[in-house]
């Protein structure tokens, strides 16, 4: 039958959760029968953890693979050019998914050709032929494949034709509001960060690998570790008292997420300078989390002046990280 176009990535023993990366091809060995579900999953907030959660359980509970599958990019950057602000990156993703339990994660390239698909070619490519699915759990706005022709009727359909069972998983709840991936962004863009930890479970945080910058930072006497995010993130331009992790070890310090409008940038940056620490750490993987919204960004008159005010948002920072 050829190959089917997936990156599975499928559970290790390794105590640090790390994922093998392989190439899913149709001869290799196959489920024999699977519990799965389909969505994008950005952020693993608890309404996702809630649908994985009973995935894995009745996957273990029939002697089944739970497996999920999901999208990279974000099928809207493709089909309407709408990049949206990023809860979580890829490898984020997969550790969360590994953490729930699951024994296979697969993300599928999305592409204009994969969206012209319609419902039941996918079903039958994908879930049918790829990984026996016997049954199938999705979210309570589940829709895919052409037009989103596939709804929770179609599937219905689809799983009578196919032999599997299907279930939607109803909605989680908070303040009487549904979790959502939307809710959450909207929170952090306003710098509720304690609205954002309730709805995901955990606090909110950016994992990249540092960059080399122009070493701006420190000619002022305040260097940083900076981070190109892969995607824009859900926060308003400006500075942040911070949280790094950097090899199993947490630090403190200022953030600041924007164009850097005094000296100009490529793109949005994530730079944070880190209190009491002076390693060079290009090229290794660092993971930050606002803990506070501190201002906004500006754009100062001069180098003087922006070192002033660094000092100042250090000061801040310190003080709130201690507290």
């Amino acid at each position: 039958m050829g190959i089917v176009h997936l990156f599975c990535f499928s559970r290790t023993a390794d105590a640090n959760l790390l994922m093998q990366v392989i190439r899913f091809r149709t001869q290799d060995p196959a489920p024999t029968h699977s519990v799965m579900t389909i969505g994008n999953f950005d952020g693993v907030h608890l309404g996702h953890q809630k649908l994985i959660g009973q995935v894995v359980q009745e996957a273990r509970e029939t002697g089944a693979q739970s497996v999920l599958v999901t999208f990279d990019p974000h099928p809207q950057a493709v089909l309407h050019n709408i990049i949206l602000p990023g809860l979580s990156c890829m490898p984020q993703r997969l550790t969360q998914f590994e953490q729930q339990g699951l024994d296979v994660a697969c993300v599928i390239p999305f592409t204009a050709e994969l969206a012209k698909k319609g419902a039941e070619e996918f079903v039958r490519e994908y879930l049918v032929e790829a990984f026996q699915v016997r049954r199938l759990i999705v979210g309570y706005d589940f829709a895919f494949g052409h037009n989103r022709e596939g709804t929770a009727k179609v599937m219905e359909e689809l799983s009578v034709k196919y032999n599997f069972s299907f279930e939607v998983c109803q909605a989680v709840a908070d303040a009487g509001n549904v979790v959502s991936s939307t809710r959450i962004r909207e929170a952090l863009a306003t710098g509720d960060f304690s609205l954002a930890e309730r709805l995901m479970g955990r606090p909110f945080s950016v994992l990249g690998t540092v960059a080399r910058g122009p070493q701006m930072g420190r000619q002022l006497g305040f260097p940083t570790v900076n981070v190109h995010p892969d995607c824009p993130l859900p926060l308003t331009h400006g500075v942040y008292a911070s949280r790094v992790s950097w090899q199993g070890e947490a630090y403190t310090g200022v953030s600041n997420y924007g164009i850097k409008p005094t000296v100009g940038a490529q793109g949005a940056l994530l730079e944070t300078h880190l209190f009491d620490f002076d390693q060079e750490i290009y090229g290794d993987v660092v993971e930050v989390t606002p803990v506070q919204f501190l201002r906004p960004e500006k754009k100062f008159a001069s180098l003087d002046e922006l070192k002033a005010q660094i000092a100042k948002d250090s000061a801040e920072a310190r003080g709130i990280l201690e507290r």
